[in-house]
């Protein structure tokens, strides 16, 4: 069994090297032709070494699972609703205490009653790479920073007074300069990161296109009864394994998107009123390759309109890069989300490559007999399909612990 998790933890490590890889060439959009060629050229070795990479672990998956009659199913069974087991005792304890009971490590308030007045200032006092938590108390106000939490700094948490009393606001946006990498307000390195009952805005408005509230690339990060708030581009899940609980994430176009393997469960997702004549698409979802780990759950949520959306055209996402991946499971869908469902990126189809799926979704946005007729759409999955895209196995559900009372669902 131990085997089995090294071989997941290899895959998302090397998923999250083929998405660093694709974010440099990203983020030369705007370049010339020629030095976006020579860049591609300069990742080209290392990009089929992490794909060929990844593809060796899946074959040693393979065989070792028939060799020897178990399979990756069997090696992640899983009973009971639980918190990721990548949080101890005590940190499960954190997700359910009131803020009150709960002893920081620092507090930040705008009004000196803590020892910092600004995030950044007191993430300065976490250890280097600790495996103890480190618990930063976050009284209510408006904090005006860009806040990151770096890759050194491990087991931190963000705790709020309120996901509408404590916010972090920011406005750096591609329009304006800003590369959207490195746009957004709250943005975390740092493996094994939480917050719990915060706030995160991008306030740079539609007309600035891509401008990032809240980014993680952190593996094993969870993000639990907060707001994500911006237009374009809100909640960047760049990388590795990420869980979000109760959020409420609110944009326009491509407003979930990355590459990272991602659980949304009982959030609700909130499309806004975009510029005239956009279209809002929920997700973008970016897998470039068939052997990364990746792709976007979004399990038990509420999907409805944040304000009056009449005449604007609102879809379930549309595909990034070739082997987008998408589920949509036993969500509720309002009547605003077009019949057609999906968008392509550009004309009108997609890659065959593709995998979108739709699962046991309800409400009048849930009826799929008018959805594109994409070969990569899929209508019908079985059961047995739609558990591989549930936090029991598709972040490493293996891990998890029973019920610690934060009311999420392991399986379907």
């Amino acid at each position: 069994m131990k085997l089995f998790e090294a071989f997941e933890d290899l895959r998302t490590w090397l998923s999250y090297a083929g998405t660093y890889q694709q974010t440099c060439i990203d983020g030369l959009e705007n370049a010339s032709n020629g030095l976006i060629s020579i860049m591609v050229q300069n990742l080209k070795n290392s990009t089929e070494y992490t794909s060929n990479s990844g593809a060796i672990i899946i074959s040693i998956e393979e065989s070792i699972g028939s060799l020897g009659g178990i399979g990756r199913n069997r090696l992640m069974s899983f009973s009971g609703s639980a918190e990721p087991n990548w949080l101890s005792f005590k940190d499960r304890k954190l997700l359910q205490a009131p803020s009150s009971k709960i002893k920081a490590d620092v507090v930040v308030a705008k009004d000196d009653s803590g020892k910092y007045k600004t995030i950044s200032a007191a993430l300065e006092a976490v250890p280097e790479k600790s495996k103890k938590r480190f618990v930063v108390y976050v009284k209510k106000g408006l904090y005006v920073e860009n806040v990151r939490v770096e890759k050194t700094k491990w087991n931190v948490m963000i705790l709020g007074y309120g996901q509408d009393e404590t916010n972090v606001s920011g406005s750096l946006n591609f329009v304006d300069g800003t590369p959207t990498f490195q746009s957004a307000t709250f943005a975390v390195f740092g493996q094994g990161f939480i917050a719990r009952d915060m706030g995160f805005r991008n306030t740079a408005g539609a007309s600035k296109h891509q401008a990032v509230a809240l980014m993680s690339t952190a593996d094993l990060s969870v993000f639990y009864r907060s707001n994500i708030d911006a237009f374009q581009d809100t909640l960047y899940s760049h990388s590795n394994r990420q869980f979000y609980s109760e959020c409420s994430t609110y944009g326009t176009v491509d407003f979930i998107f990355g590459n990272a393997a991602v659980v949304l469960q009982n959030c609700n997702i909130l499309p806004k009123k975009p510029m005239p004549g956009q279209q809002n698409t929920i997700t973008a979802q970016g897998k470039i390759d068939l052997n990364q780990n990746t792709g976007i759950s979004i399990q038990n949520c509420t999907i409805l309109p944040a304000g009056n959306l009449t005449g604007v055209d609102t879809f379930l996402g549309r595909p990034w890069k070739n082997y987008s991946t998408t589920v949509y499971l036993q969500s509720m869908m309002g009547s605003f989300i077009d019949p057609e469902g999906w968008l392509p990126w550009v004309g009108t189809s997609a890659p065959d490559t593709i995998f979108y799926a739709e699962f046991q979704n309800f409400g009048p946005g849930a009826v799929t007999k008018n959805r594109v007729d994409w070969k990569g759409l899929n209508l019908n999955i079985t059961t047995k399909q739609g558990k591989k895209f549930t936090v029991k196995s598709f972040i490493n559900g293996q891990k998890w612990l029973p019920d610690a009372g934060v009311g999420f669902k392991s399986d379907l």
